[in-house]
């Protein structure tokens, strides 16, 4: 019996060969030759006209000027080495025309490891997904690079099968994986080995390196997010990965090289600062901006643009008068303008051209958005912002503003307490604020009230029944320490959950809905409706309740108008009109999140043809909550008719509100329609 196994073992193990055998002769292929080696030639000589061949359908316009410097700076750097920042215009086919160049350079021997680099992981990975689609799909690269992309082409689609893939008995080595390839080793072939990979800006460089091999030529694409243009944090964390982690990927004997092809959003993003050669002039810094030359008559293009608009607005949406005065006035409106490319999409309507020139259409975007605008995403060359309006709000300042009392800890002066809360469906964020004096707050706790049992997968009644769950336990906590006089919650998103509380909770709960400034409309004072300071009230007859209605831009910019003042004065007194926070042994980083939540929108100024200069909000980042919850909470305040300093929009100066008693104390004028009180004093 013993022997009998043995035998049938041994048979068992020549049948795991022959199988073994037969998968290896199964991978086995064959290279063909190059279909047309003149064609490959001129091609690796001529990168203009490498794109132009291998990937025509990408490519069909004629070269501008910023795409020669673009390919000449790009080989250049990767023959020569060293660092190079451009900034091009947005929608010029930059991210493309990087794409191509990834190719040509390693077909053309100039580099061995290049390293695709984005604002984020997810972005430079659609570089790399491109290049690779690029390789095996190209039917004229297999043709001339037979050797590299022919292998590709044997994979199928199934990067399973490189490992068993071989060329006259011999493993080719390929990789082709979803984080970084290596081509071919092929008897003759110069790529044998030749990687590339990708990296976002929110990843780990420090050490990146793939079988011991460093990348040598790092291609950075659009290195800022519009998000992370704008926050002091992000630009100086990006600009040290790009100082420290990136150019540490280099070694004695591996010398790297960096190209930055980017656009610029605004004066202190990342991008200005690479492509301004008195900031970073290792950079060799260039700008192009679609319009090279602006046209010498101005007030020509302004009635255009006033035509246009009037166009519009009577239904025409090409400007057909618009368009007419163009062609009328041709000479005088093309005078001494020069423009980066000559091309424009044409576009005719009932047969009738629209669009005559590059100019033309340049003028349509300014006209259609706003001369900052243009500037901005395609001149690289943006509005200077309003520093009355921007400098100085950062995080950092936030979380320093410390007033010195402990979290829970009621100040010794404090005679009101106002809550806020920015409902969310798995998450709440929750601020409160002790107030006394003139509008001297200290914010002495918040947090996040999660939402239990919720799945994405959770209906409406599932949702509303969590949530008032959460409310319900979260209304005992908030009222144990220092119950609020005024607690305001966004009913915005999730309505009936939060009608329902407060009609079962009743004061100080209220619910509340955020307008902007163009849509609110305080109105009249009646019966059913209480005008405020930048809110009003008004009774909701089928909810059974009073709905708040706040100016969200006014509150916003008052909280943050309050952080800029400093807490005390020279004497050590809390400063009229200050905002703090409570005291943490280190307080600044206690307070990180919660005051990059308070910057994450921002009032700036910005230019409008037409209109001249005009003031919007900016989100910076998502992650507002904080924002949201304080704002009601400040707004609370004055409904509460705490004396509050008011922000004067257009001079930036303040006065102090002439209500010296809070208004709840008024007996009947505020009384809920069938009588009892309005707000319940503590």
């Amino acid at each position: 019996m013993a022997e009998l196994t043995l035998k049938t073992k041994g048979s068992a193990d020549r049948d795991v060969l022959a199988k073994r055998e037969k998968r290896a002769m199964s991978a086995e292929i064959a290279i063909p030759d190059c279909v047309n080696p003149l064609r490959r030639e001129r091609c690796l000589q001529d990168p203009e006209l490498f794109l132009k061949t291998y990937f025509a359908d990408k490519y069909r316009l004629p070269f501008g000027k910023h795409h020669h410097f673009m390919i000449e700076s790009i080989v250049s750097r990767a023959q020569y080495g060293g660092r190079q920042a451009i900034a091009a215009p947005r929608g010029c086919g930059k991210t493309e025309l990087t794409k191509g160049l990834l190719v040509f350079l390693i077909l053309a021997g100039l580099v061995r490891f290049p390293l695709a680099v984005a604002a984020t992981t997810e972005l430079a990975g659609k570089i790399y997904k491109d290049f690779k689609k690029k390789l095996a799909t190209s039917d004229l690269l297999l043709e001339d690079f037979p050797e590299v992309c022919y292998p590709v082409r044997a994979l199928e689609g199934a990067p399973q099968r490189a490992s068993r893939q071989h060329v006259g008995g011999k493993l080719t080595g390929i990789v082709w994986t979803d984080d970084y390839i290596s081509l071919p080793v092929v008897d003759g072939s110069p790529y044998g080995g030749v990687k590339m990979a990708y990296y976002g800006l929110d990843a780990a460089f420090r050490g990146a390196n793939i079988d011991g091999d460093r990348p040598q030529f790092i291609l950075i694409d659009d290195p800022e997010t519009s998000e992370s243009a704008r926050m002091d944090g992000q630009i100086e964390d990006r600009e040290s990965i790009l100082d420290k982690d990136i150019s540490g990927l280099a070694s004695q004997e591996n010398l790297i090289s960096i190209v930055v092809i980017t656009t610029v959003q605004n004066h202190k993003c990342m991008s200005f600062r690479l492509t301004d050669p008195k900031i970073r002039s290792s950079y060799n810094g260039k700008r192009f901006g679609m319009i090279v030359k602006w046209p010498k008559n101005i007030e020509l293009w302004n009635e255009y643009v006033a035509l246009r608009k009037a166009d519009q607005e009577a239904g025409d949406e090409h400007g057909k008068r618009a368009t007419q005065f163009y062609l009328t006035n041709w000479e005088d409106m093309n005078a001494d303008a020069e423009m980066l490319s000559d091309h424009f999409v044409e576009t005719e309507v009932d047969g009738v051209q629209m669009v005559h020139s590059a100019l033309q259409q340049a003028w349509n975007i300014i006209s259609d958005t706003s001369l900052e605008a243009y500037k901005t995403e395609y001149q690289n060359d943006p509005e200077p912002e309003e520093e009355a309006e921007t400098t100085g709000r950062t995080a950092g300042k936030v979380a320093s503003r410390s007033g010195g009392y402990e979290q829970h800890m009621m100040p010794e002066l404090a005679e009101w307490v106002t809550v806020g809360l920015d409902m969310g469906k798995y998450s709440s964020h929750w601020v409160k604020i002790a107030w006394w004096g003139n509008a001297i707050g200290c914010i002495i706790d918040y947090g996040v009230m999660e939402t239990d049992s919720l799945t994405d997968q959770s209906d409406n009644k599932s949702i509303e029944i969590a949530l008032l769950k959460s409310l319900s336990t979260w209304r005992e906590d908030i009222c144990e320490r220092n119950p609020p006089l005024i607690c305001m919650i966004d009913s915005g998103t999730y309505t009936q959950a939060v009608y329902q509380f407060c009609r079962s909770s009743g004061s100080p709960f209220f619910a509340s809905k955020g307008w902007d400034r163009g849509r609110f409309h305080i109105g009249k004072e009646s019966d059913t409706r209480k005008p405020f300071l930048e809110a009003y009230a008004n009774y909701q007859d089928a909810e059974r309740l009073w709905l708040y209605n706040v100016n969200t831009e006014y509150w916003k910019q008052w909280l943050q108008e309050r952080f800029m003042v400093d807490t005390f004065d020279q004497d050590l007194h809390f400063q009229d009109g200050s905002l703090s926070l409570f005291y943490a042994p280190n307080n600044v980083k206690r307070h990180t999140s919660f005051s990059h939540h308070i910057v994450a929108e921002q009032r700036r100024r910005m230019f409008e043809a037409g209109k001249g200069w005009t003031s919007k909000w900016d989100t910076l980042s998502r992650n507002n909550h904080y924002l949201d919850a304080t704002a009601l909470a400040c707004a609370g305040a004055g409904c509460a008719g705490i004396r509050l300093i008011q922000v004067q929009d257009r001079q930036q100066q303040i006065v102090v509100q002439q209500r010296p008693q809070p208004v709840v104390s008024s007996p009947g004028r505020f009384s809920r329609p069938d009588g009892r009180s309005f707000i319940a004093r503590r």
